[in-house]
This record gives C-alpha cells, structure tokens and sequence, in this order.
C-alpha cells in the first residue's frame, strides 16, 4: 500500500528540516576556506555529489517515499545491510562483476545497476512496489556501497568511506521522508515516469559500457621510411624468392 495523505504535522516537517542541515552542510564544506581546501570535502563535492551519482539517489528516495511504513522498514534494513555488503565484501563482489565485459574499465557497473535497481522499484505498480522496493534497496545499497570503497582516493582511511555512506543515506532519507509528509496522489503517476527514466539512464549507461572497444588500426609509415638515411644502414628488405634471406638493396 502506498501512504494516504493527511495533513502535514510536526513530523511531516522531518524530510524538509533534514534537507536544509544537508544543504546547510554542503554549503559550508564549498564555501568555507578552511572545509573547502580539505581533501575529503574536495572529493565530497565532486565524486559523491556528482550529478549522475545524486540522481539515482533522489529516485530511490522516491520510491522509498511511496511505499507503507512495513515495505519501508525492510527496505531501509535491506539497503542498510547491502551499503554494509558493499563496504566489507569489496572483494567478493569485485569477483562476482569482473566477468562482465567493460566491468572493470566502467567502475563494475555500479552506476548502471544502480539506475536499474531504483528505476525497477519506481516503474512497477503500487500493488508490486512493496515486494519489488525492498531488494532492489539491497542491490542498489551494494553498489552504492562498492563505488564508495572504489572511488576512494585515501589509503583506506575511515572518513573516506563513513562520510560519503551518510551523504547516501541522507539524500534518500530525505527525499522519502518529504515525499511522505506532504503526500499527493500525482506521486504515484510522477514516480512511475522517474522510473522509466532510470530505467532508460541504466539501460543506455550499462549498453554502452558492455560494447567492446575497436582497437585503433597502427598507424600507417610515412612514405619514404624505407629509404636510406645517408650516414645509416639501408633498412633490410626480404628477398622477392621464396625462401630467401632478407638482404641489403
């Protein structure tokens, strides 16, 4: 079942009241000199905070945000238990994902699955987003999970892998959060369009890293390269007989 609105009250204002300390956060960390020189808000900014990172965020957040309150706590455990599998089974998944082709070369095709995992819990019906949202939220919370431990430019340093798993969490706590304190039936409609565009995004992102790359043909020799550089060797050139030994011109 999805949520049926109500009028907004005091707890309704959670989404918005985390969004703004999210944004107030965020704010610092680029406008601060002494947050804005550091490393790890520098990295923040530009690999967790990347656009193409955030939006698939932003849809499971939405589809979070139009399931009951049951749906949505096994969602919540399951996307907190595959963030935790992405983290800590770096390796069992990096062998799991090697086989694909272009897997390695295109970060282990974390960002596609991950628009595919929240396109998939969008795109379905109500009736079925309530069994559909909760191991998609696993799946997507792994890759999320794993694109940490793979973007990070630290020697394993904690700060490199906590801040951006509560950035994660944040942006779909706070979508979902919003979305359920201020409930309007056209949710439902808008959360279905968002899914094919995931859906679409992961399909196209995923399709062309699985295309294998043409190896440039060698460069052509430039006319005249076989002819003799006074002061050198005459390049050796094969015999015209079968069999024949290279010789001198």
């Amino acid at each position: 079942m999805s949520p049926r609105f109500s009028p907004p009250d005091a707890r309704a204002w959670a989404g918005p009241v985390l969004v703004a300390l999210g944004l107030v956060a965020i704010a610092a960390a680029a406008l601060l000199p002494p947050l804005r020189d550091a490393p790890l808000a520098r990295w923040i900014l530009s690999e967790t905070l990347a656009p193409a990172n955030v939006l698939p965020l932003i849809a499971l957040g939405a589809a979070f945000g139009l399931i009951g309150r049951r749906a949505l706590l096994a969602a919540l455990a399951l996307f907190a238990l595959g963030i935790a599998a992405g983290v800590l089974a770096e390796d069992r998944l990096l062998q799991l994902l090697y086989p694909v082709p272009g897997a390695a070369t295109h970060l282990f095709l974390t960002g596609p699955i991950s628009y595919l995992a929240a396109g998939l819990a969008l795109v379905v019906s109500a009736r079925w987003r309530v069994y559909v949202a909760p191991p998609a939220a696993f799946v997507f919370g792994a890759m999320a999970g794993l694109a940490v431990k793979l973007t990070d430019p630290s020697l394993h340093e904690p700060a490199y892998t906590w801040t951006p798993v509560l950035i994660v969490v944040w942006i779909v706590l706070a979508v979902a959060l919003t979305l359920r304190g201020f409930w309007r039936d056209w949710f439902l409609v808008f959360g279905r369009i968002l899914g094919s565009w995931m859906l679409a995004i992961g399909l196209l992102y995923g399709g062309a890293a699985l295309v294998p790359k043409k190896a440039p043909p060698p460069p052509a020799a430039a006319p005249g390269a076989e002819r003799a550089i006074p002061g050198l060797p005459a390049p050796e050139q094969p015999s015209p007989f079968p069999g024949g030994e290279f010789k001198q011109p």
